[in-house]
């Protein structure tokens, strides 16, 4: 009876532990959709689901300099994140820690400091979407200060460059290391000119790291209007991302360097405002049914100069949205103007924390 009674117990706890809800354990879409995977591996596919809740780092290891805009990464900032989000986002302006010439070598101090932040993240068993972030010449963008210029000539090489360096750095990592090839590809970067440098890219990462899962998206700011003129790789492998910042003239109100800033105190979401979420969703929802490859919606947010009401109002929206259709999410981002995190105070915001995570 005594043997019994523990056989029981044990049984109960596993049991517990299996049925008992987690983000990791249940991921978005979870009892609704599931995501569209017919063009994709089974390791593909689960990694689209298991991203589930993720955040950006973002204004640290992008910023031409970490520190340049006011915020670096902290190591505590990993156990913050732990057991709260599935995944980390790391952009990184690796283009601005490279050799101006076509081989691109990487600096290996720059490198080495990317690489304890990705084992810190990948030990507590997070994913990683490591990102190449801000390469702002490449689209045809004005440099930033502090950003460092190129010959022309070289721009697509030293793209391709980079990535055959990093695929080798990191071909011994975690399969929970996910690589996104570039960030919001725009500008010069249009229709055939991005598919055709994606293409190349990826080439350059898959004599390393053949079965890695990669994300492309769509040009104009990885913008759901453009997954029609994206042209794929054969390849099962491959996630697509996009990024949504609808209401564009709410979330991005204050933002003073855009080119015609958008006045402050818009308010969210009335009705019209989240029919244009909605619609963007649901568009890329059907592409990714047609195509077979699954989505992760890699940036979203609301500018702090926006009312906090409003704000919560709005991620609570987008996250319900992107669940809804099996879309994994990560929130952009942590610690700056956007942030859940305020590292002045020490404490979450809380309203965000919420709206993300509850």
């Amino acid at each position: 009876m005594k043997n019994m009674r523990l056989l029981l117990t044990l049984l109960h706890t596993l049991l517990a532990f299996v049925i008992t809800p987690s983000i990791a354990q249940t991921p978005p879409g979870a009892g609704k959709a599931a995501p569209s995977c017919a063009a994709v591996s089974a390791q593909t596919c689960a990694t689209a689901r298991a991203l589930g809740r993720g955040i950006n780092l973002g204004n640290m290891l992008d910023a031409p300099r970490e520190g340049d805009w006011g915020v670096r990464f902290e190591p505590d900032y990993v156990e913050k994140i732990a057991g709260r989000f599935d995944a980390v986002r790391l952009p990184v302006r690796w283009s601005n820690h490279a050799a101006a010439t076509a081989d691109a070598k990487l600096d290996e101090a720059f490198a080495a400091r990317v690489d304890k932040v990705i084992d810190a993240l990948l030990a507590r068993g997070l994913y990683v979407i490591l990102n190449m972030h801000h390469y702002s010449q490449i689209h045809g963008d004005p440099l930033h200060p502090n950003e460092s210029a190129v010959d022309a000539a070289v721009l697509d090489a030293r793209l391709v460059s980079m990535w055959r360096q990093l695929a080798v750095r990191y071909k011994d990592r975690s399969p929970r290391l996910v690589f996104e090839l570039l960030n919001e590809p725009h500008g010069r970067l249009g229709g055939d000119t991005w598919n055709d440098l994606a293409a190349r890219t990826l080439a350059a990462v898959r004599p390393s790291n053949p079965t890695r899962v990669v994300l492309i998206g769509p040009g104009e700011w990885n913008n759901v209007s453009e997954l029609p003129r994206l042209k794929l790789p054969q390849d099962r492998h491959l996630i697509v991302t996009i990024h949504n910042y609808d209401p564009f003239a709410f979330t991005h109100q204050g933002v003073d360097h855009l080119a015609k800033p958008f006045p402050v105190g818009t308010t969210c979401c009335d009705a019209g405002q989240r029919k244009s979420l909605v619609d963007a969703l649901d568009s890329a929802q059907r592409w990714s049914k047609a195509s077979g490859y699954p989505l992760h919606l890699g940036e979203f947010g609301a500018y702090e100069k926006a009312d906090m009401k409003s704000r919560e109002t709005y991620t609570r929206m987008v996250r319900d949205e992107a669940e809804r259709r099996a879309i994994s999410w990560a929130y952009w981002e942590f610690a700056s103007s956007f942030g859940v995190y305020s590292p002045a105070s020490g404490t979450w915001v809380e309203p965000i924390r919420r709206a993300l995570l509850d």
